[in-house]
């Protein structure tokens, strides 16, 4: 099925950006949230985070990271079509770009301001908002590298806003989720809690994440700056106040009602019916979960088209597919319902399984480090709510045994890039910082059709950024020229 998708690619990212906004009470501010003076903080909360979930799981992110990291496939002329994938829409970066520094960014420190200014001051609001900001601005620097920080969203007094080192923008990052978890108040009752889809205004809960979005931030620079090591170990000394069960998941909920699905259900319902039937099983993934039977298989996946096809077969990037190649799960992963996740347990206790397996901070301990491996496993499968029976038979027969493997991190390594599947953006962080240049996991080649020359490792600067901003990098950067975390 051939689909002219650099036609199609702008139309998406309208649709989700569109769609995604119909959640009404979200978006009941009469005044443009650019330019408001007065607006409920909870209402400019809601609008960021809706905007911001739209954007990780439509045309604008998910999509293009999935082609171009390869985990997703694209079935080639047999699916969405073949490509050059390093040659990503001007909407897609322009529509990132604007959701960090605009609907989103921006209409979260209207917010915090807001919150501030009130009278009594709303704390908590404060500090949701912040711990938002942070991860968002996470994901802006990991994504574009170099960005606007310290001046950012202050239109007033730095119209231009420089753009600050990849270094300095997490170092602020942190020292936001700091001051968040140190201003909420428990024994106020002012809070977001009708706006607040993750946690309902609890606050214990919206620590954790808080220190977690900290962990993974230090995570994400100890091999650059070796420092941030004894960071990483005092964390470890008190697990508890990270994510700590599936209960504390950060999770954006969709519903069946129309309008409320969740946004790939939504591009899959506008064009084919709500059934996908363009992207494939990237062999990428695919090969390193079919030899072991994982049990994610059948809830990642849905069997080729053709008819009596039973078993599950993944193919090449760019390579075309048939009708005997699994597809990307329209029944389980892209039903109307499905949560988007967005920090997880199961990601959390793979990175301390990870500090634990290098000596990050702590004394290298393998034996922990397999006890967390395991329980990350266990809860990765828990979350795709796998067979429970093939869950145990994995962990017992299947699942690496750290205290013995030639390479103790890259059986973690691939066991995030496995978890991380159907959210490239984070897969994308992941592959980059699990080895220098050369020694990622997995190893990826550049994918047919690409511009020749190195792997992608970042999103360009948009066009309308370039062309406002004096202060833009120059040179400005290129799509191969890694970030300062990227080794």
């Amino acid at each position: 099925m051939k689909i002219r998708n650099k036609i199609l690619i702008g139309t998406l990212t309208v649709l989700l950006a569109v769609g995604g906004m119909s959640c009404k009470k979200y978006l009941d501010i009469n005044t443009s949230p650019l330019t408001a003076t007065k607006v409920d903080a909870g209402l400019l909360f809601g609008y960021a985070i809706t905007s911001w979930d739209v954007n990780k799981n439509g045309g604008d992110t998910w999509l293009p990271i999935g082609l171009f990291i390869q985990n997703i496939a694209s079935g080639g002329d047999f699916g969405w079509e073949k490509g050059n994938l390093y040659d990503v829409s001007v909407y897609s970066i322009q529509n990132s770009w604007s959701l960090y520094y605009a609907t989103g960014g921006n209409n979260l420190e209207l917010a915090i301001r807001d919150a501030e200014a009130a009278d009594p001051v709303n704390n908590n609001t404060a500090a949701q908002c912040k711990i938002i900001k942070a991860l968002m601005m996470y994901e802006a620097t990991t994504l574009f590298g170099d960005v606007p920080f310290t001046e950012a969203w202050q239109p007033e007094e730095f119209p231009y806003p420089k753009f600050d080192a990849q270094k300095d923008v997490f170092e602020g990052i942190i020292a936001l989720l700091d001051e968040a978890v140190a201003q909420m108040d428990p024994s106020s009752p002012l809070r977001i809690t009708d706006y607040d889809v993750f946690y309902k205004g609890d606050l214990a809960k919206w620590t954790k994440l808080a220190n977690s979005i900290k962990f993974k931030t230090l995570m994400t620079m100890v091999d650059k700056d070796p420092s941030k090591a004894a960071a990483i170990g005092a964390m470890l000394s008190n697990p508890g106040s990270m994510l700590s069960s599936a209960a504390d998941d950060m999770t954006y909920k969709y519903y069946e009602k129309s309008d409320n699905e969740n946004p790939k259900y939504r591009l899959f319902k506008e064009y084919t019916g709500g059934k996908n039937v363009w992207f494939f099983a990237n062999n990428n993934v695919f090969k390193y979960m079919e030899p072991k039977n994982d049990p994610r298989i059948p809830q990642y996946f849905d069997l080729g088209l053709g008819e009596g096809v039973t078993t599950y077969e993944g193919v090449d990037t760019e390579v075309d597919a048939d009708n005997n190649t699994s597809l990307l799960s329209s029944s389980y992963l892209y039903r109307k319902d499905a949560p988007s996740l967005i920090l997880s347990y199961q990601e959390i206790l793979l990175l301390q399984a990870e500090a634990y397996a290098r000596g990050l901070g702590v004394a290298k301990n393998l034996v922990t480090a397999q006890q967390l491996f395991r329980k990350g496993v266990e809860a990765s499968m828990n979350f795709y709510e796998a067979d429970p029976d093939a869950i145990q038979v994995y962990l017992d027969t299947q699942l690496p045994n750290l205290v013995t493997a030639a390479d103790p991190a890259k059986e973690i390594h691939l066991q995030q890039w496995i978890d991380l599947m159907d959210r490239p953006l984070e897969a994308f962080v992941q592959w980059r910082r699990s080895g220098s240049e050369g020694n990622e996991v997995p190893t990826l080649t550049l994918p047919p059709g690409a511009t020749a020359g190195p792997l992608i490792r970042r999103f360009v600067l948009p066009p309308n950024e370039i062309s406002s901003n004096p202060n833009v990098p120059d040179p400005q950067p290129k799509y191969y020229d890694k970030v300062w975390f990227d080794l």
